[in-house]
């Protein structure tokens, strides 16, 4: 279900970061992966910007991808704002994507990346007469690709785009400033933001879970 795939997440992540924390060896490795592609960054700082934007937009895309990763990488080289820019514009571009397949070609697509049980759950639960906030909540507690289901029933472009914006926003600057306090071996902001970002998930999760999330993603 969800809620334990996002448990396994936060778990994994916290474990790595402790890790990091205190293993000399790891840090150097990570900060020779930095130096490594400094190099490359800085022969072409515009292709480096668009490949991580693109592992962004793929993110989005395909569920089991993920450019989590990167992140750190991106902010120890970039910067926060310029990784907050590139990961939200990443994020939206394959969340546009996504709608515009499921609006176009549907399930001949949708079905190599989503399961056709969990994307027939996902078409049951959402339509176009559903309130914003239900959607909004829905875009919260659901993956990204839930795009391709919103195009599929052809919720209009601008809702979705809004909502999707306003979903993606609160996990681009939790993910962002999070990758900042590990690189800083700030404990405090980063467990703290990562409580924010469970409260936010599971919030979300739990106001839509009931009564008519039932059977989704089981």
């Amino acid at each position: 279900m969800m809620y334990k795939q996002a448990l396994l997440i936060i778990g994994v992540l916290v474990a790595i970061t402790l890790l990091f924390w205190y293993s000399l060896s790891l840090q150097e490795t990570f900060y020779n992966i930095v130096s490594f592609f400094e190099t490359y960054v800085r022969q072409n700082e515009a292709l480096g910007l668009l490949v991580f934007m693109l592992t962004a937009a793929l993110a989005a895309l395909v569920g089991p991808f993920t450019n989590l990763p990167l992140i750190p990488v991106a902010v120890a080289l970039f910067g926060t704002v310029p990784t907050t820019l590139l990961l939200l514009g990443g994020w939206l571009i394959g969340d546009t994507i996504a709608y515009l397949i499921g609006r176009y070609i549907g399930y001949p697509a949708v079905r190599y990346v989503i399961s056709a049980k969990r994307f027939d759950a996902w078409l049951s639960t959402i339509s176009p007469h559903t309130s914003f906030f239900k959607m909004f909540l829905l875009r919260l507690a659901l993956p990204a690709e839930l795009g391709y289901a919103f195009g599929t029933i052809r919720y209009p472009f601008w809702k979705y785009f809004l909502l999707t914006f306003f979903a993606e926003l609160p996990f681009v600057l939790v993910t962002i400033y999070a990758s900042e306090a590990i690189l800083l071996g700030e404990r405090l902001q980063f467990f703290g933001l990562i409580a924010l970002m469970s409260v936010i998930f599971f919030g979300a999760f739990y106001l839509v879970r009931k009564p008519t999330l039932h059977g989704v993603d089981k």
